[in-house]
């Protein structure tokens, strides 16, 4: 008689990347449901080895001990980027199941400034390894709100490789690698970078969102322009110098006249959302 856990735990065990395409083409819920079940040590290899937003999705339907002990079971880059993108409500739960010292670190890396890239992250990044296919990227698309691109991640390292568009994706024929297709060059954001500083970058004009890489230049999420809008304004907001001190009207006065010379300069208007230029 076959021994069928056997031998699912075998093709996990052996080749996790093609466990990883079939539990990404199955509803999340039942992924979910058979990754709960399984080892652990089983599990974690084939979620490492699916799309960042996929597998997070999956390790945030388990209960917090189960995605704690497949987290474990993980490089720490790579528990890094899938705990950024769970949803914060789980956070506390899974960190609590965690070894101390693993909890204390991932606690760290997200503790970003309110003010930087990293603390507006959107999890629906759409992000691919370079050997998905065609027809893989149009079934992620169908749980992404905002994309205009899909970005790729090299399938061995993890690295940002470019980007493809959305026009290329429908051209194309489903069985066809996104390596083989038309790659565009978008300069990625730094995690610890500043909203403010990549608030007027020329990449807004074509896309709706931008990939945000971690230090091993690996993708950890994107930024997207309604993300990159609500953070500048949140932060302008918690920057405000109480009303009536010296020091308030000093710089609502520098504002006002630094908004006046941008004014007469460029023309623009500083409420603008980067890549809505106004036409001449």
């Amino acid at each position: 008689m076959t021994d069928r856990p056997t031998l699912t735990l075998a093709f996990l065990s052996h080749a996790p990347a093609s466990a990883a395409q079939v539990l990404e083409q199955i509803d999340p819920q039942q992924a979910a449901a058979f990754l709960q079940e399984i080892p652990a040590r089983f599990a974690a290899p084939a979620i490492a080895c699916m799309s960042a937003w996929t597998g997070a999705r999956c390790l945030g339907l388990l209960t917090p001990h189960r995605s704690a002990a497949v987290l474990q079971n993980l490089a720490f880059h790579d528990c890094a980027g899938l705990i950024r993108l769970i949803p914060e409500q789980h956070h506390a739960a899974i960190l609590d199941a965690l070894p101390i010292r693993l909890a204390r670190r991932l606690r760290s890396s997200l503790r970003y400034p309110p003010g930087s890239v990293g603390a507006w992250i959107d999890p629906e990044v759409p992000s691919l390894p370079d050997q998905a296919t065609v027809g893989d990227a149009v079934r992620f698309l169908g749980n992404v709100a905002v994309a205009s691109h899909v970005f790729l991640h090299a399938h061995a390292s993890g690295r940002f490789a470019g980007a493809v568009s959305l026009a290329a994706l429908m051209r194309s024929n489903t069985a066809r690698l996104l390596s083989e297709l038309p790659i565009v060059q978008v300069r990625p954001l730094s995690s610890r970078a500043s909203l403010s500083s990549s608030a007027f970058l020329d990449e807004w004009d074509d896309f709706l969102m931008l990939p945000v890489i971690g230090r091993n230049h690996t993708v950890v999420g994107g930024l997207s322009r309604a993300s990159l809008r609500k953070g500048l304004q949140e932060h302008r907001s918690a920057r405000e110098v109480i009303p009536g001190s010296m020091a308030g009207q000093l710089l609502s006065a520098l504002a006002t006249t630094w908004t006046g010379l941008l004014h007469v300069v460029t023309g623009a208007e500083l409420s603008s959302i980067p890549g809505e230029r106004k036409n001449a």
